[in-house]
């Protein structure tokens, strides 16, 4: 199989990669099978990825733990794709063929080596009187990761919370839904952000890419009704129980929405507010849910930055499709073509 032809001229795709700062970029190159990176939206607990295979018959298969580094982008213009650590890996060949080489490597691990193993620990402690970003930068702490979350939602006061039974990940996560929000662990860092925000994490706005259709190879667009929208009547039907003090600690429940499909969420709250607050959540990731894009296209100099969340404006597909969107998930391969692009839209 012939590598994908790559370079140094501003017209040829082009990456490096390093494993434990050791630049293997030319081994890779000249004997690569294929190449390609995955970044997903906060509103996974999939991990962003690299995969990339290599026929060599001397090329070492790295241990689990080490961290990988790639960089994208056209001639000798990369873009920092981030560090990743070998979770997997896999060889296999015959008499008449090279080995083929495929390493995994992730931005968040489950390999005990250097990974987050530890994230999917079961817990079981209470929170009183704290705010959100007390409880996120804590539990970052613990994990060595750096706590990465708006001031808007660090400041949001929670009065009690359990951690059944649970695991830090899955607390985080339940905990930024409940305030319309996505959490996600990448790189050393662990990201609280808003779902749809229109800003980075530090307040930067997000760059606004234009995707017209006569870019795209392919493309596809949905509306369904795979989760409620609550916003609409007879779109579906939300039931969130709760302790209500002020009648003896009896529970009740606050119910949003009507009709089918009707949904119990899973944890009781402790009041009326927090179920109020679980009910914005929903409102908000439902409606995300919906509608949604596919577009494939080759990859220009100009869209080698972007990564999940951005934003994405659609014009001339037609009167539904052109809107503006985010991206939920990134995918990009290279190949004989270049650089080829699959963006998830909602």
């Amino acid at each position: 199989m012939k590598a994908p032809l790559t370079g140094t001229e501003p017209w040829q795709p082009n990456f490096s990669i390093s494993i434990e700062e050791a630049d293997i970029t030319e081994e890779v190159r000249q004997n690569l099978v294929s190449l390609s990176l995955t970044d997903n939206g906060g509103n996974t607990k999939q991990s962003d990825q690299i995969v990339f295979a290599v026929a060599s018959d001397t090329l070492k298969l790295p241990p689990k733990g080490v961290k990988v580094s790639i960089a994208m982008g056209f001639g000798e213009e990369l873009v920092d794709k981030g560090t990743y650590i070998v979770d997997a890996m896999a060889s296999g060949g015959s008499n008449s063929a090279h080995r083929i080489v495929q390493i995994t490597a992730r931005a968040f691990s489950k390999t005990n080596a250097r990974g987050h193993s530890a994230l999917q620990s079961q817990k079981t402690r209470s929170w009183s009187g704290v705010s959100l970003g007390d409880v996120v930068k804590s539990i970052t702490a613990e994990h060595q990761l750096a706590a990465a979350i708006p001031e808007e939602l660090a400041n949001i006061q929670i009065e009690h919370i359990d951690q059944l039974g649970e695991s830090d990940m899955n607390l985080l996560t339940r905990l930024a839904g409940r305030y319309g929000a996505v959490s996600k662990v990448t790189h050393d860092n662990w990201v609280i952000t808003p779902r749809g925000s229109l800003t980075t994490v530090s307040g930067t706005p997000l760059k606004k890419y234009l995707i017209n259709r006569n870019m795209v190879g392919r493309w596809s667009y949905q509306s369904n009704s795979d989760s409620p929208d609550t916003s609409t009547s007879g779109g579906g039907t939300q039931i969130i129980s709760y302790k209500d003090m002020t009648d003896g600690g009896k529970t009740k429940t606050l119910t949003i929405g009507s009709g089918e499909p009707v949904i119990q969420y899973s944890w009781p709250q402790p009041d009326l507010q927090s179920a109020r607050e679980i009910a914005a959540g929903f409102s908000t990731g439902s409606k995300k849910k919906l509608v949604g894009m596919n577009v494939g296209l080759i990859a220009t100099p100009e869209l080698m930055n972007l990564t999940a969340q951005c934003l994405i404006t659609t014009q001339g597909f037609g009167s539904e499709e052109d809107k503006d969107w985010h991206i939920s998930r990134l995918n990009m391969d290279l190949t004989n073509q270049g650089f080829l692009v699959s963006l998830d839209l909602e």
